[in-house]
């Protein structure tokens, strides 16, 4: 991991960020398991949401793999577990985040966004949602910043970015727009690799 830059913000809810969250290798490592991964994505309706509330397409990491050490991906999200000063400064930003230490499953999945991709406002079916941002240099769109919409609370799109907020708060990808004609699933889109913890 690098050095990271953590941002606070307790109110009027409690998000965090950390920019140039993973190093270098961490950032190759995923981007060489996401160029296998992004034929095999397809579109998947949310869970009790009206057709046309997003468009993108996404794939479930823990489906693909029966050995998690196999997927870089989820190797290098489980370093996060590790990070002693991430975790002790969610907890002394808000309450909420004491239930970190009783978590006990998590899932990992990718969206990836490209011509005109978006997500509507939703929330997770998660107790904590940590959201990360990545995508293959140069970049070649514009959008797909992050709003927290029922607070009105913008998040510019910073590649090498970790989110994590209450999986109950209301979230939206705003549309991307790609800077020249690509093919479908070209890979030169906006990729959001996301890990969901919950209580079983």
């Amino acid at each position: 991991m690098t050095e990271n830059k953590f941002k606070i913000n307790k109110k009027p809810i409690p998000y965090f960020i950390a920019e140039d969250y993973f190093d270098e290798t961490q950032i190759n490592d995923m981007l060489t398991e996401l160029r296998f991964l992004t034929p095999k994505m397809v579109y998947q309706n949310g869970k009790n949401m009206v057709e046309g509330h997003k468009k993108n397409v996404q794939i479930g990491i823990d489906d693909m793999y029966q050995n998690r050490d196999t997927s870089n991906i989820i190797q290098t999200f489980d370093t996060i577990y590790q990070d002693k000063e991430l975790i002790q400064t969610l907890k002394d930003m808000s309450w909420f985040y004491e239930i970190w230490n009783y978590t006990n499953l998590d899932n990992t999945f990718v969206a990836y966004y490209e011509n005109s991709d978006y997500y509507k406002g939703h929330r997770d079916i998660a107790v904590i949602s940590m959201m990360y941002w990545i995508w293959e240099e140069p970049k070649s769109f514009t959008g797909g910043d992050i709003h927290l919409t029922d607070y009105d609370i913008e998040i510019p799109l910073k590649r090498n970015q970790l989110l994590i907020i209450p999986s109950s708060i209301k979230h939206a990808v705003n549309k991307i727009q790609m800077n020249d004609d690509i093919k479908k699933l070209s890979g030169m889109g906006r990729y959001c690799i996301a890990r969901f913890l919950k209580l079983q």
